[in-house]
């Protein structure tokens, strides 16, 4: 199954999202940024200091050191993800390290580090599995340590998943008989002290059935309780008259592992609408299909989820706002004034009825194929107006059409599409000047915040232009606002 040091299965080519070094940010608790975010200084420090032994230093050659995710609070802390390529020069053979670093501002790394050393920790394939290299303030995991999901090594222990996990999930999807043939597995996705997401084919047989079945599992391992509170959400939603009716579709709930945190749930056919051509035909088809299925979860209910209001809307954009002026003071003179409008705003609009939400509704995550399109990842349900969804969805629309350079155009003629036939699958009045003001708020608070919290290549020359875009929607939505229904 799976060795506790590699992400095992050939990866995908990925281009380079690196920031150029004049895109890195200037930050004084944080002076090291421009090391840690070079690839190539990464890879001879990781060269020099993750082996213990010169033996090893020599044996072990680090051939590639590619940075997969940052995550950077501004004057707080800098997590960055390296995927190493190494090749052990005594067999001839090469594998994948993961490691998940984490730079502090001076003085506090110290600490991490012995916390870190107090804990037990798995032995990887590759070096060592604590790193620490005091004079960057970086103290690095090597997967599947992690700093915050303490329980992964567990969730992908071969044995345990075969003997213990895999029968209670079969029994519960298939029933009493089945025989375990073999199993295989990746990791498909991995966001350090967050979730880890594994892949499982499973090959089966059955004395009463003829030929062989392989069925495809996921199982997402969560840092805290979070993936309880999933397969809670999920569970009412698969027993929903939604579902059941074909309104909505979603992955199968199998159960969740207490002991490792880890939330187990069918795989279903599909790739995510946001590998699909905008410019394609069946792109607007697969986008109304869509449509259809987010006003079907907003009119299912759901016991128990967290609720967001417009007070804590306006609590984050303010929030944000200070962030962004922090990070790019040159966005200030527009931004002060859009925030003040975006807050003048609300304060006229009446609250709308509650729905259930998505709550991180963007292209990644419907999966689309040619019978359905599917709604994943569920770990934000919450429930809320069904603007919140709606602003976040066009928000994402407009941010892929900036990063692909497509015509300005496209995306009222798309968010129009999908509006329209969203109207026929609710029983509220859909307006566009609330529209506009949540794509707006959107805009701001996840879009322009992820320009600065993933630092990828470009995006940060994206945060005037998604602010002025933001502008002109508040403007139109400013002209209808009064009294309008929230």
């Amino acid at each position: 199954m799976m060795n506790h040091a590699v992400i095992n299965g050939t990866s995908a080519p990925r281009h380079s999202e690196i920031l150029a070094c004049h895109e890195i940010p200037t930050d004084a608790l944080l002076p090291y940024l421009s090391v840690i975010l070079d690839q190539s200084a990464m890879k001879d420090r990781l060269q020099k200091q993750m082996f213990e032994s010169a033996q090893e230093r020599e044996r072990f050659l680090i051939q590639g050191c590619e940075i997969d995710r940052v995550r950077y609070k501004p004057e707080s802390s800098c997590m960055v993800t390296y995927r190493l390529k190494i090749e052990d020069k005594a067999t001839g053979e090469t594998g994948e390290q993961v490691l998940c670093g984490r730079a502090y501002p001076k003085g506090l790394s110290p600490s991490q580090w012995e916390k870190g050393r107090m804990r037990p920790l798995v032995q990887p394939r590759f070096g060592q599995p604590l790193l620490y290299l005091p004079d960057l303030e970086l103290v690095l995991w090597s997967f599947p340590n992690d700093r915050k999901m303490t329980t992964l090594p567990t969730a992908i222990e071969p044995a345990r998943f075969t003997s213990v996990i895999l029968p209670t999930l079969l029994a519960s999807h298939l029933g009493q008989g089945w025989q375990i043939l073999g199993t295989g597995s990746q990791v498909v996705h991995y966001v350090g002290e967050h979730t880890c997401t594994v892949k499982m084919s499973v090959d089966l047989s059955h004395p009463l059935k003829n030929g062989l079945q392989t069925i495809i599992l996921f199982g997402k391992t969560y840092y805290n309780e979070e993936g309880a509170e999933t397969d809670r959400v999920m569970r009412q939603l698969w027993d929903s008259e939604a579902r059941r009716s074909g309104r909505l579709a979603l992955a199968k709930p199998l159960g969740y592992d207490t002991q490792a945190r880890t939330l187990w749930q069918l795989a279903v056919p599909g790739i995510t609408l946001e590998t699909c051509d905008i410019d394609r035909p069946e792109f607007l088809s697969f986008l109304r299909e869509a449509a259809g299925a987010v006003g079907a979860l907003h009119q299912t209910s759901v016991s128990g989820a967290r609720s967001v209001t417009s007070a804590d809307l306006i609590s984050n954009l303010k929030s944000v706002a200070s962030i962004l002026i922090r990070y790019r003071p040159t966005c200030s003179p527009a931004l002060l004034p859009l925030v003040n409008r975006l807050i003048a705003q609300a304060d006229m609009i009446l609250a709308h009825q509650s729905a259930t939400l998505h709550g991180d509704l963007h292209l990644k995550n419907f999966l689309v194929d040619d019978a359905r399109v599917t709604l994943i990842d569920l770990d934000n349900v919450c429930t809320g107006s069904p603007y919140l969804d709606l602003g976040s969805l066009i928000a994402g629309l407009h941010t892929y059409r900036i990063l692909h350079e497509d015509s300005e155009e496209t995306v009222p003629q798309l968010a129009e599409a999908f509006l329209q036939t969203y109207e026929t699958h609710v029983s509220w009045p859909v307006h566009r000047d609330l529209v506009n003001w949540h794509t707006a708020v959107a805009l701001i608070t996840e879009r322009a915040y992820r320009c600065v919290t993933r630092l990828k290549e470009g995006r940060p020359a994206m945060i005037e232009e998604l602010i002025a875009l933001a502008g002109r929607l508040s403007q139109a939505a400013a002209s209808r606002a009064q009294g309008t229904e929230l």
